[in-house]
């Protein structure tokens, strides 16, 4: 299984439409998940990679876009197994792909802030 394909799995529904340029979709980790796989031992943690993926995936659920461009990546606490991530993501057409501005957050508050460009595959 790939990262992306086990991101995708840990998506709760379909992400909600909530503005005309805004989706929100939450996802839960449970301890079996592969990104877990030794990041860390004994200490795991949600890679930073798995919550680039699922701000793609909250704008393309179907897994039709490439990450052109990352912007912004600020990772600002930590997602523990078994915990549900909430990502909210503006995104908005640019010259170069779909701009996406997203917020990831926990029960905990934000864990990450993203700015990336996708591009349709």
């Amino acid at each position: 299984m790939t990262i992306v394909s086990a991101v995708r799995e840990a998506m709760l529904g379909t992400p909600e439409q909530i503005r005309q340029d805004t989706r929100r979709t939450a996802f839960f980790f449970p301890e079996s998940f592969v990104g877990f796989d030794g990041h860390f031992p004994n200490n795991p943690m949600l890679p930073g990679i798995a919550q680039i993926i699922a701000a793609t995936l909250a704008v393309h659920p179907e897994g039709s876009s490439r990450i052109r461009q990352i912007r912004r990546a600020k990772f600002v606490s930590i997602v523990r197994p078994r915990e549900t991530m909430t990502v909210e993501a503006r995104y908005c057409e640019v010259e170069d792909g779909t701009l996406v501005t997203a917020e990831c957050s926990t029960d905990n508050g934000v864990c990450a802030q993203l700015k990336l460009v996708l591009t349709l595959s």
